[in-house]
């Protein structure tokens, strides 16, 4: 009976690892909070995010990345005082052997680490958003190590998130496998085997795994890819302008008949646009006219575009540095 239970709780873990592939991967300095990733640089922490445009349009990434392609890394202050900091940003390949649980005692161990490193941006001290490009030329496992030294006293603070280049996720496997256990669970307990295995408890253990096979078809919602094109050119301030809009599904297929919404600001200012963007106009092919853009100041501005389709929704944001 006992071993029976053991096998059956061990089943129940293994199968919340499944559905909960982003909690039990959780590593290094980057983590997700109220849905956005924060790297925590010791104590101070920054809003971060990874953009591949060449492939994925303005799709945003926490620390794993689809392909190997230009990748631009970028770092939003949440504390003032790395505003005032001189910071400088690592890529080396995983030479530790950690794999997903290296960390900066790890990496300083590393006898070459200049002959480990595929990318480094020296210090330097970035009033607004820190932001670093680099071009991925293969896929594989990497760390990366994030610096920031506070100027009058020297104090260095460091970061290290390993990440992996070609990662493709887990798709839908964990809500099949969820639903296969559950239909066998289900046998078993109709069957009356499970009965005899759990007693009383297996109700209540059904329902707990019926809810996370539930919980885990969020991996089902709409996933679009946004891209825009200003016809009056570069954006400038205080002037209104217009854009349009190519909104495509994950594989590239055009999405018409969606209800598409803008808002924004700058997150930096604490401060939403100075007027309310609408889309006036379907073009087709899966391009909107977007109406009514305007920017009062210059800086690091974020415009979120909500898509909404029979499929689902998704909102994209879109980074701009005026």
């Amino acid at each position: 009976m006992i071993v029976h239970r053991i096998v059956g709780y061990f089943l129940l873990f293994c199968f919340c690892c499944f559905v909960s592939p982003e909690t039990v991967q959780a590593h290094g300095g980057v983590v997700e909070e109220d849905d956005l990733c924060v790297i925590k640089v010791n104590f101070l922490r920054a809003h971060f995010k990874v953009y591949q445009p060449a492939t994925t349009g303005l799709e945003q990434f926490c620390e794993d990345l689809p392909i190997a392609t230009r990748s631009i890394f970028v770092m939003e202050y949440q504390h003032d005082a790395l505003a005032e900091m001189a910071i400088d940003f690592r890529i080396i390949r995983d030479v530790t052997g950690k794999g997903r649980f290296a960390r900066i005692e790890d990496v300083e161990k590393i006898a070459d680490i200049d002959g480990a490193t595929v990318f480094y941006q020296s210090p330097l001290i970035e009033p607004d958003v820190y932001l670093v490009s680099h071009e991925f030329a293969d896929e594989g496992d990497f760390v990366g190590i994030v610096s920031a030294r506070q100027l009058d006293s020297g104090k260095l603070y460091t970061a290290v998130f390993p990440f992996e280049v070609g990662f493709t996720g887990f798709g839908y496997w964990p809500f099949i496998i969820g639903l296969l256990l559950l239909l066998q669970i289900q046998y078993l307990f109709m069957s009356g085997r499970l009965r005899q295995w759990f007693g009383g408890k297996v109700v209540t253990t059904s329902l707990l795994i019926a809810g996370l096979v539930i919980m885990s078809s969020d991996v089902l919602a709409a996933d679009f890819r946004v891209t825009f094109t200003a016809p009056e050119g570069q954006p400038r301030i205080n002037q209104i302008h217009s854009w349009v809009l190519h909104i495509a599904d994950a594989s590239g297929v055009p999405v018409e008949g969606a209800k598409v919404e803008v808002d924004g600001g700058m997150p930096k200012h604490n401060h939403g646009l100075p007027t309310k963007p609408r889309v006036t106009e379907e073009l087709g092919g899966g391009d909107y006219q977007l109406d009514g853009v305007r920017f009062h100041m210059s800086g690091y501005w974020e415009i979120r575009i909500r898509v909404t389709t029979s499929s689902g929704t998704s909102t994209v944001t879109v980074p701009l540095q005026l």
